[in-house]
C-alpha cells in the first residue's frame, strides 16, 4: 500500500507545504508569535517538513539526520495548553490553505489524510503537556499516521 508521504508527492511537497504554512502563520496575528521565533532557526521549515514526512510514512530523516526526538518536539510546545486550544484550529487551517500552493495532489483522500493527521497532532499530542516541559518524558516515540489514522507503537 502506498504511504501518505508517497501519495502526497514526497519530501519536495512537504518542504513546500511547511514553507507555505510558515508564511501563513507569520501573517496570522495569533500564530505570528511562535512562528516568528522559528525564524531564529533557519532550518525550521526543513525540520517541520522532515517531521511531517516521517510521521506520514516517509524516510526517518527527522530522527536520523536532524537528530530530532518526539520528546524534544513536545517540550517545545509544553506549557502552552491554553494557547494551543485557540491556535490549533487556525494552524490546521493554515496547513489546508497551503495545499494548492505546495502542490499537494488534488486527491481528496490525500488531502483528508494530511488534514486528519495535522488536526490530530495539533489537538492531541501538542496539548498533552499543558503544564511544563519538565512533565515531558525523555523517551517519547515519534507518532506515525497512515490511511487509517494513528499507527500503534511497535506496529
Amino acid at each position: 500500500m502506498t504511504t501518505i508521504y508517497d501519495a502526497a508527492g514526497g519530501l519536495e511537497v512537504f518542504v513546500r507545504l511547511a514553507e507555505a504554512t510558515h508564511q501563513r502563520c507569520l501573517a496570522d496575528p495569533l500564530l505570528n508569535h511562535p512562528f516568528s521565533h522559528a525564524d531564529n532557526q533557519p532550518d525550521h521549515t526543513e525540520r517541520l517538513a522532515a517531521y511531517w514526512a516521517e510521521a506520514l510514512g516517509g524516510p526517518p530523516t527527522y530522527t536520523t539526520e536532524w537528530g530530532g526526538s518526539e520528546s524534544h518536539v513536545q517540550r517545545l510546545h509544553a506549557g502552552e495548553a491554553e494557547y494551543t486550544v485557540e491556535a490549533s484550529p487556525r494552524f490546521v487551517q493554515c496547513v489546508v490553505d497551503s495545499f494548492d500552493e505546495a502542490g499537494v495532489p488534488d486527491d481528496p483522500a490525500v488531502r483528508q489524510a494530511i488534514t486528519d493527521y495535522v488536526t490530530w497532532a495539533a489537538t492531541g499530542p501538542f496539548q498533552a503537556w499543558g503544564r511544563s516541559k519538565d512533565d515531558v518524558p525523555d523517551d517519547l516515540a515519534m507518532p506515525h499516521w497512515d490511511w487509517d489514522g494513528p499507527v500503534p507503537l511497535g506496529a
